[in-house]
C-alpha cells in the first residue's frame, strides 16, 4: 500500500507512526515547512531563551490516558505545576481560574457575586439553556457572566453571548465554580513539559520516513482507486491520501474559505512571574477578558518550562486575537464543514485528519486518539460507499469529549 500523508505535524507524524506498526506500508510525508511539527513547535529567541506557539504544556485533557505512555517512547515527560489565572479587572488582583468563591470574595464586588451565586444555588434550578448568555446567567449570575465571559467572547469570537449556543458552555465547562479552588488548570492527568522542547519528538517520531520538506500541495487528481497530488515539485500517487492540511484548501475552496479564530504574538524577556495562586504556586498563564485590551492571555514560559521556583529570565508572550490565524475552528460553520467532509468522501482514497484537515480544536491527547481511530478503521473505509464514509469521517472526527 502506498500512503501520502499531507503535513509534518503531530496529527501527519503520529498517523505515520501509527500506519508503519499497523500496515508497514510505503509513506511519503509532504510538509510545506522546512522543518516538522506544525504549530507543535519550540521556539527560542536569539540568547535562547524557549517559548511555543501551539500547546504549551503535555496532558490528558480529552480523556485518552493511553497517550502519555506513547509519547514517553519518544520524550522524557517533566512535570508541571500549571495554573492559570484572570484578571477580571484591569484595576482588580488576579483570581485562579476555573473560578471559586473563596478568591472571587477577594474582588472589589466580590460580595456582589457571592450573594448571586448564593441565590442561584438556593433556587436548585437547572441552568438555563436559550443561549450561552442565559446559561452562564442562571450558573454564575451577572456579575461574574459579564466580566469573566462577555468581554472575551466579544474580543476573540465576535460574538457576543446571546448569539451562542449553551452548549459551548457545557462543553466547556464553564460554569464550573467550587467554594475553594484547587487552581490546577483543569484536566484528567498532571501536566508535563518535555525535556528539551517539543522539537525533539519529531526528530524521533520522524526517524526512518521519507520526508520532503518545502512542498506545497496544490490539488489533488483521482484516477480510479489511486489518487494523485499535484505538487510544487511534481506529482506523488497512492493508494491512500491522509491530509492533515486545511480541508477547504485541498478542495480548492469550493464552498468557500471556513472560519477560524487565533492569536497573534508579542513576546517579551521579563524576570518578574505574573502573580501567584493563594498557595504560593505561580500562574503560568492569566486570562485579561475586558473588551478594552486586545490581551486575550498572558504565558509565563519560564514557569511552564522550568518549573514553580524559575528565577531568572523568561520568556512572556501576549496573545492578541487574529482572526487570520487557523487554530481555533468556529460553530457556526457546521453546515459549511459537512459540505467539505461530503466531497471527501466521495474521494475513495482521501482522509482528512487533524486540526485543520477536520475543522476540530484537538490537544495532543485528542489528536493520538483520532490517529488511532483511523487506524482501526482503514481497511473498511476504504471500501465503504461514499455515503457510508461521511458517517465514518464524523465518528474519526469525534466529539469534544475526544
Amino acid at each position: 500500500m502506498d500512503v501520502v500523508i499531507i503535513g509534518a505535524g503531530f496529527a501527519g507524524t503520529c498517523m505515520a507512526w501509527m500506519l508503519r506498526e499497523a500496515f508497514d506500508p510505503r509513506i511519503v510525508i509532504l510538509e510545506s515547512d522546512t522543518v516538522p511539527g506544525g504549530m507543535l513547535r519550540t521556539f527560542e529567541t536569539p540568547d535562547g531563551l524557549a517559548y511555543e506557539y501551539g500547546p504549551r504544556v503535555v496532558s490528558v485533557f480529552r480523556g485518552t490516558p493511553e497517550f502519555l505512555p506513547f509519547l514517553r517512547g519518544f520524550a522524557k515527560l517533566d512535570e508541571r505545576l500549571v495554573y492559570q489565572g484572570t484578571r477580571l479587572r484591569p484595576e482588580f488582583p488576579i483570581v485562579p481560574f476555573p473560578l471559586d468563591r473563596a478568591s472571587l470574595r477577594r474582588l472589589p464586588c466580590g460580595e456582589q457575586i457571592d450573594r448571586e451565586i448564593a441565590a442561584i444555588v438556593a433556587a436548585d434550578e437547572r441552568p438555563g439553556e436559550a443561549n450561552l448568555k442565559h446559561y452562564l446567567e442562571s450558573s454564575l449570575g451577572p456579575t461574574l457572566t459579564e466580566l469573566a465571559f462577555e468581554g472575551f467572547n466579544r474580543k476573540f469570537w465576535g460574538r457576543r453571548l446571546e448569539d451562542m449556543p449553551a452548549d459551548w458552555g457545557k462543553l466547556r465547562r464553564l460554569e464550573t465554580i467550587a467554594e475553594a479552588g484547587d487552581f490546577r488548570l483543569p484536566s484528567r492527568a498532571p501536566h508535563y513539559y518535555p525535556e528539551g522542547g517539543f522539537n525533539p519528538i519529531f526528530t524521533s517520531m520522524l526517524d526512518g520516513f521519507d520526508v520532503r520538506y518545502g512542498v506545497s500541495v496544490e490539488r489533488l487528481e483521482s484516477a480510479g482507486s489511486r489518487t494523485t497530488v499535484i505538487t510544487s515539485r511534481g506529482a506523488v500517487t497512492a493508494d491512500v491520501v491522509i491530509s492533515t492540511a486545511p480541508i477547504d484548501a485541498i478542495f480548492e475552496y469550493r464552498f468557500g474559505p471556513l472560519e477560524w479564530r487565533g492569536y497573534r504574538l508579542e513576546i517579551e524577556v521579563a524576570t518578574d512571574d505574573l502573580g501567584k495562586a493563594p498557595d504560593g504556586v505561580p500562574f503560568a498563564w492569566v486570562y485579561t477578558p475586558w473588551a478594552q485590551t486586545p490581551v486575550c492571555r498572558t504565558t509565563d514560559f519560564g514557569v511552564i518550562h522550568h518549573g514553580r521556583d524559575h528565577d531568572g529570565s523568561r520568556i512572556v508572550v501576549r496573545e492578541i486575537a487574529d482572526t487570520g490565524v487557523r487554530m481555533y475552528p468556529v460553530w457556526w460553520e457546521e453546515d459549511r464543514l459537512n459540505r467539505y467532509l461530503e466531497a471527501a468522501a466521495a474521494v475513495p482514497g482521501v482522509v482528512p485528519l487533524g486540526r485543520l484537515g477536520l475543522y476540530k480544536y484537538v490537544t495532543m491527547d485528542s489528536t493520538y486518539a483520532m490517529a488511532s481511530r483511523l487506524v482501526h478503521m482503514l481497511d473498511e473505509y476504504l471500501g465503504a460507499a461514499p455515503h457510508e464514509r461521511v458517517d465514518m469521517l464524523s465518528m474519526l472526527r469525534g466529539d469534544w469529549s475526544n
